[in-house]
């Protein structure tokens, strides 16, 4: 076959991942496709993708498709800075009020209806704003936002109440929350284990290398946001990358509660990849 595609969300929270990958630091045997998240998903299940990032939402829509990918993620336990909830009126206020959300999340979508419900209790007026559109469209009340947009918005310091839905989902359970996954269609992984292989080890190395060079990060995220680096990298100091029981755990939970509240039609199984010669493994969401 020719090149496998990877795909890459075009947000600045995969800087440290792919940086090295996109500049030559590390090789990786792929072509890699940026994309928002759900251009992504859609490419993968159609199967234009072999190894993509996922929402940790569309995973769960699609998990039968797909192999997990260990050790890799994005999330935070705490603070995350790029998925927010800002609001005129404290979120506890925002009952029957107009709520945007954001067209290309729909994981952030569920986190926030999962803490709308469970923490703040309150049933505002959801809806979506078009793709496209400018965060504000509509005049609503609060909106969702996330990646880059978030960022900006926070740093304009326009919404009187700001709540980043990491930190408020570890308020809710105590865990960190993974927004996505990287995964690999499991005929790809079947036919070519060795490629899959070669894709993993090179993106643990990227991560390896982005830990190892935060201020190079730094200046390129502060050049394409056009801000200063301190901002930019204290924003990576809240991400992580890995995928490790604590993660794991997170991630079991939210898909436990977005099924119980009705916005995940089934319960969820990962089945993570296990290597060339290991078999895989599954875990069940209660």
């Amino acid at each position: 076959m020719e090149w496998p595609r990877l795909g890459r969300v075009s947000y600045l929270n995969c800087l440290p991942l792919f940086y090295a990958l996109e500049t030559g630091q590390v090789k990786v045997p792929a072509k890699i496709i940026a994309d928002h998240p759900a251009v992504l998903n859609k490419a993968f299940r159609q199967g234009e993708l072999e190894v993509t990032a996922v929402s940790s939402l569309a995973y769960g829509q699609f998990a039968e498709e797909a192999l997990v990918l260990p050790g890799l993620s994005i999330s935070c336990y705490g603070k995350v800075g790029s998925v927010v909830l800002v609001s005129r009126v404290p979120a506890k206020e925002l009952g029957g009020r107009p709520l945007s959300l954001t067209p290309y999340s729909a994981t952030s979508v569920v986190l926030l209806r999962i803490l709308l419900q469970r923490l703040y209790r309150v049933a505002p007026a959801l809806f979506i704003r078009p793709a496209g559109s400018p965060p504000d469209w509509g005049q609503p009340e609060a909106l969702l936002a996330i990646g880059d947009e978030a960022l900006q918005i926070v740093r304009a310091g326009r919404y009187s109440f700001v709540y980043d839905l990491g930190e408020e989902w570890r308020q809710l359970t105590g865990k960190p929350m993974v927004f996505a996954l990287w995964v690999a269609r499991k005929d790809f992984a079947a036919a070519h284990p060795e490629k899959l292989a070669g894709i993993w080890r090179s993106l643990q190395k990227a991560k390896a290398w982005g830990k190892r060079h935060p201020g190079t990060l730094a200046a390129v995220g502060a050049q394409m946001l056009r801000v200063e680096p301190e901002f930019i990298e204290d924003y990576f100091t809240l991400l992580n990358y890995d995928l490790d029981w604590p993660h794991l755990e997170g991630l079991l939970t939210f898909y436990r509660l977005a099924h119980a509240e009705g916005l995940l039609l089934h319960p969820v199984a990962l089945e993570i990849w296990g290597g060339e010669d290991e078999g895989n493994y599954r875990l069940q969401s209660a």
